[in-house]
């Protein structure tokens, strides 16, 4: 069978409508941002500085749910603590997020920007659980094999620049 292009970008637009929908009736409170810093050097070095912040909002907001309440990590933080006092990052799954087509979606390069030694991409995930200002993320894992929606999977990771 011969790809048709026309129908899926048709199916992925209604799709866009639907998650719209979601949105629009307060079913989608997280905000999801695509958090890239350009450095004057090296990530972590202590002579480079923040050069460029560039910041993409997902548009629709996509479901934000909690799949593993967290890790122990150095990173850890909110209010996500074990009984033994150490820090848990939390894991969320994030999606579905409409492939791009003409009129909108987006493309897993768009969601997951090439790093670098001088580049550092994160997802702020910004709203009523999270601490003031949001808290940043890394994507542990992307699927986006099917052909109308992209799934994130993200943990919790350093915070700030």
């Amino acid at each position: 069978m011969a790809d048709n292009t026309a129908l899926r970008a048709q199916i992925r637009a209604a799709a866009d409508v639907g998650r719209r929908a979601a949105e629009s009736v307060g079913a989608r409170s997280t905000l999801v941002t695509v958090r890239v810093r350009t450095y004057s050097g090296a990530v972590g070095l202590a002579t480079s500085t923040v050069t460029a912040t560039t910041d993409t909002a997902l548009d629709p907001r996509p479901k934000v749910t909690q799949v593993r309440e967290g890790r122990p990590s150095y990173f850890g933080g909110s209010i996500l603590a074990d009984s033994g006092g150490r820090l848990l990052a939390g894991e969320y799954e994030v999606g579905p997020i409409t492939q791009d087509f003409p009129a909108g979606g987006y493309t897993p390069a768009e969601l997951a920007p090439a790093g670098s030694s001088s580049r550092r991409v994160t997802v702020l995930l910004s709203g009523d659980e999270y601490q003031s200002g949001g808290e940043e993320f890394e994507i542990v894992a992307m699927d986006a094999t099917r052909p109308h929606r992209i799934m994130l999977q993200v943990g919790r990771v350093r915070q700030g620049s």
